[in-house]
């Protein structure tokens, strides 16, 4: 048997549910980190756009409300213009419920509704401005919210005298232009945006008009800052921008690679990427922006890699990218700190024929944090005791030397003449086998041992000669003869 209790729920009951999950969600907002917690939008919704009577008309419709108010859903037919045109005209409080088209052209509310004071616009739909607002005397305030707008330019809200507020709060603005207004004080309202801070927005942190009511609110919603507060983004930009006019950078670009957020969850760390590609560096700049984690400098003069050791910018900077320049040795890095810390080094192009292979091999052993290691493009020498070792490097360490299938060497012949190989496929009869310069040197070392021979036998000869004609004493081989 199975017993069914069927209770009444009250009101009371479920008005008390209802508080206790408000209060719920709030402590949850309370206790969301630094970098979260302004991803809790509030509620922006168009009420007039939520009415549930109005909702589901499948048809555009327009509804005329006291006093000069007008509320249209997916859009306005042209039929219902001509029939209505002074109600229109009349209207004050213009709201726009999911606008079903991709663009909204601000300039026809002229001869649509030309005493409108408020204009709000809902709908997914809805990407672009077409051009920006036309002269309307008494218009005070706009809103713009749930739209996918994507951009408005500085100039989008000029010619409006009376304006007083801009709501654009959960549309889909990746950036902000400094407006410009012709009335006093606007308050300007951004936030549930997707900021892309990857864009330049330092202006903000430095216009005093007040205009930006909210935007100290703004978080970037881009993959290098999410979660972070625009305002503490761009300030980090700021500060780089300065470092990054020292005079030995000379035309180099720097970026925030990352901005991570500290194990506390209060500050945050910039990692820093420096771009000097190409600008006829003879060496390693001198200076780095604090932070500084990658490094360029492909295509230049640089010849020397010492000052990864010497310089204290350099304890940062896991990645280097040094292919082209002419670089002839990068022997000084042995047992030096930065080789046992770095992630990346690409010496590509440069003028290396040899290496300490047991340096390098050891340096990697240790390191815990590398990652790639390119050297083709090199003129290395495949010398016997050198590339046997320097071929079994590579095969015991191919997943960190990126391209180690492509790199090769060459063998002198006879004549002087080079002729290139792959290191990977090398054999021993390829780099030990015997040559002409080899016999020679052979015949030479045999007649420095016969000469040395002969000169030892003209010496014993010459001292028993001497025994024998001063003592009369026979050499003690002579004696043991039969």
């Amino acid at each position: 048997m199975v017993l069914r209790c069927k209770r009444k729920v009250s009101p009371w009951m479920w008005l008390w549910w209802l508080i206790g999950l408000s209060l719920y969600f709030h402590m949850l907002v309370a206790e969301l980190p630094l970098s979260l917690k302004n991803l809790a939008i509030e509620n922006i919704a168009v009420s007039e756009c939520s009415d549930p009577e109005r909702l589901f008309e499948a048809l555009p419709q327009c509804y005329f409300d006291h006093p000069n108010k007008t509320v249209c859903f997916r859009g306005i037919e042209n039929r219902r213009l001509r029939h209505f045109r002074a109600r229109f005209n009349r209207t004050a409080e213009l709201i726009l419920c999911h606008w079903p088209w991709r663009s909204f052209n601000p300039n026809e509310l002229v001869e649509l509704t030309p005493n409108i004071e408020k204009l709000s616009i809902t709908g997914e739909s809805l990407w672009t401005l077409k051009g920006d607002f036309p002269m309307l005397p008494y218009l005070r305030a706009i809103n713009f919210t749930g739209t996918k707008l994507n951009f408005t330019s500085n100039s989008t809200f000029r010619e409006l005298p009376a304006l007083r507020q801009v709501n654009m709060r959960g549309n889909a603005l990746v950036q902000v232009a400094p407006f410009e207004f012709s009335s006093d004080h606007v308050d300007i309202f951004l936030h549930g945006n997707p900021w892309n801070c990857t864009n330049d927005m330092i202006w903000l942190l430095e216009e005093q008009s007040g205009f930006f009511a909210d935007k100290s609110t703004l978080v970037c919603k881009d993959w290098k800052y999410t979660g972070r507060p625009v305002l503490t983004a761009m300030e980090y930009k700021r500060n780089l921008r300065e470092h990054c006019k020292n005079e030995e950078l000379r035309n180099c670009t720097c970026r925030i690679s990352y901005l991570r957020l500290s194990d506390s969850g209060r500050t945050f760390h910039p990692l820093i990427t420096v771009n000097c590609t190409g600008k006829g560096f003879y060496q390693l700049p001198s200076y780095l922006p604090p932070n500084t984690t990658v490094l360029h400098v492909a295509n230049n003069k640089i010849s020397s890699v010492e000052r990864l050791t010497t310089i204290d910018h350099y304890k940062k900077v896991q990645d280097i990218y040094l292919d082209n320049n002419k670089i002839v040795s990068i022997d000084i890095l042995e047992d030096s700190a930065w080789l046992d810390n770095f992630r990346i080094l690409s010496l590509r192009g440069n003028k290396i024929s040899r290496i300490r292979v047991y340096s390098v091999e050891h340096a990697l052993e240790r390191n815990t944090h590398v990652g790639q290691l390119y050297l083709g493009g090199n003129p290395w020498r495949c010398g016997c005791r050198f590339a046997t070792r320097m071929q079994s490097f590579l095969h015991k360490h191919e997943s960190v030397v990126v391209d180690s299938r492509n790199i090769t060497c060459y063998i002198l012949d006879d004549e002087g003449n080079r002729s290139y190989h792959y290191m990977m496929t090398l054999t021993p009869n390829d780099v030990c086998r015997s040559t002409a310069h080899n016999k020679a040197a052979v015949y030479d070392v045999l007649s420095i041992v016969f000469a040395s021979l002969i000169l030892l036998i003209v010496i014993k000869l010459a001292y028993d000669y001497y025994i024998y004609r001063k003592y009369g004493k026979l050499p003690w081989l002579i004696m043991k003869m039969p």
